[in-house]
């Protein structure tokens, strides 16, 4: 590597242009601020208790009014707005991700673009640009401190994520590129996300993107204001590779930067759930449209899945809150079985736990296959066996779940996917607004448009 991975990554945030994005790039970009904001609506509605907790903390903290704070109404400071968007996108685990960095980009990246955004008055093309370098910036980094990071307990979403989103937060502010710089080294002090949240207290696992989003804020406008962070903030003898990660390939950070945007490498969610169960929900439900036999003549169901998965959402079987609803392989299998779907409805376990379903639970057997996780080959799926008392059996195996890359989510099930996440929060024609402004971004001045669309 011809440079330093700091001198690398804040070059190429401070030298993208729009002129330099391809068109598919700048679509795909409008596609995760679309998701972001219809996992936002769903995380509002979801996750009340700790939304409510963070709100009224935050918003007692007072400051200059500066960005609207989604659903609620009013302006907070900038810093304090993205944090509580980043809260509400991340509150269904709902919120886009990517395989290989093992985390949730736009949750932190975009909320912290929105909120300087506005602030600051800037068209959807700067919009644009800030996202797709954030979007990089974590991509990159996040793989190539991965499977080290993760295995060490640390979530890249509020570790990555602030570097990511203070790059993002750098381009918004169009920093020069020593601000640029200490940007990212004041973002990497900041760093933390322990995934302990996936063992208990899931409701706090927001907070990794929160924070993310606020430091990011922070950190740009320290940079901004003549703060400097230390020269080697990822790379030094006491840096961020050395404090995070056993093992680093700096060359995912160099290869084909400013060429190959990692934007278009992420997926979108269609199921209110960890990622990881999402493989094991399609098998699930292609078992079900080929029919599924009846309750008395099965006599178990198995779930093939990779290690990784079983370590996230393997050991809640019958969950008894929401949080643990989306953090339980066995309860989104069985759901999809018995229901034909999981959607956010499906998360109120005392309403959704039914007989049919807690029956199906007990019958399940999860099983590690390695295989079904290959960074090389593409794969990170599940496979889902229906054994009948015959003797018989039926499967189903899924490579990647709907969403990825290489099977794409189409318009249709997006506006699929914000219909639900909106459902008693915004009526249709707000919805379609919402979808025509979002569709049209490189054509504002302001994002205005689009945030004032998000205010009850």
């Amino acid at each position: 590597m011809d440079k330093k991975p700091t001198d690398l990554l804040a070059g190429y945030v401070h030298r993208l242009r729009f002129k330099d994005l391809p068109g598919e790039v700048v679509e795909s970009a409008k596609l995760f601020l679309l998701d972001y904001l219809a996992s936002a609506m769903a995380g509002y509605k979801i996750n009340k208790i700790f939304n409510e907790a963070v709100y009224s903390v935050v918003s007692g903290m007072g400051g200059k009014k500066e960005s609207r704070v989604f659903f609620q109404g009013g302006k907070q400071p900038a810093p304090h707005a993205a944090l509580l968007n980043a809260v509400y996108g991340h509150g269904a685990d709902m919120d886009d991700g990517n395989r290989t960095a093992q985390g949730h980009p736009g949750g932190c990246v975009i909320p912290a673009v929105l909120a300087l955004a506005e602030a600051h008055r800037l068209s959807g093309r700067d919009v644009i640009v800030a996202i797709v370098a954030g979007y990089d910036l974590f991509v990159r980094l996040a793989t190539a401190i991965n499977p080290s990071h993760l295995s060490r307990g640390f979530h890249t979403t509020g570790t990555v994520g602030n570097i990511a989103a203070a790059g993002a937060a750098a381009k918004a502010l169009d920093l020069p590129l020593a601000q640029v710089r200490h940007a990212l080294s004041l973002a990497a002090l900041q760093a933390a996300g322990l995934l302990e949240v996936a063992e208990s207290g899931q409701m706090a696992k927001p907070l990794h993107p929160g924070k993310a989003a606020f430091n990011a804020i922070l950190a740009a406008r320290l940079a901004q204001a003549g703060a400097e962070g230390p020269r080697e903030p990822l790379e030094g003898r006491k840096g961020f590779f050395k404090a995070f990660a056993d093992e680093v390939n700096l060359e995912i950070l160099r290869k084909n930067l400013g060429k190959e945007f990692r934007i278009s490498s992420c997926y979108v969610k269609l199921y209110p759930a960890c990622r990881h169960t999402h493989a094991a929900i399609d098998a699930a439900l292609e078992l079900r449209r080929n029919g599924l036999p009846a309750p008395g003549a099965l006599q178990k169901i198995r779930v093939y899945v990779y290690p990784a998965a079983i370590n996230l959402t393997g050991s809640i079987h019958e969950p008894k809150t929401t949080d643990e609803a989306k953090f339980s392989l066995c309860y989104t299998v069985a759901t999809a079985l018995t229901k034909g779907h999981f959607t956010l409805k499906d998360l109120d376990v005392a309403k959704s736990f039914d007989r049919e379903t807690r029956e199906l639970i007990r019958k399940i057997e999860i099983v590690s296959e390695p295989r079904l996780e290959n960074r090389v080959a593409n794969i990170r799926g599940a496979r889902v066996e229906l054994v009948l008392k015959d003797g018989t059996a039926r499967q189903v195996e899924v490579n990647l779940p709907k969403g990825d890359p290489e099977v794409p989510v189409t318009d249709a099930d997006m506006e699929n996917k914000l219909r639900f996440c909106a459902e008693d929060l915004f009526p249709e024609k707000r919805q379609r607004a919402i979808l025509r402004t979002v569709k049209r971004l490189e054509d504002l001045n302001s994002v205005n448009p689009v945030t004032r669309l998000l205010v009850l």
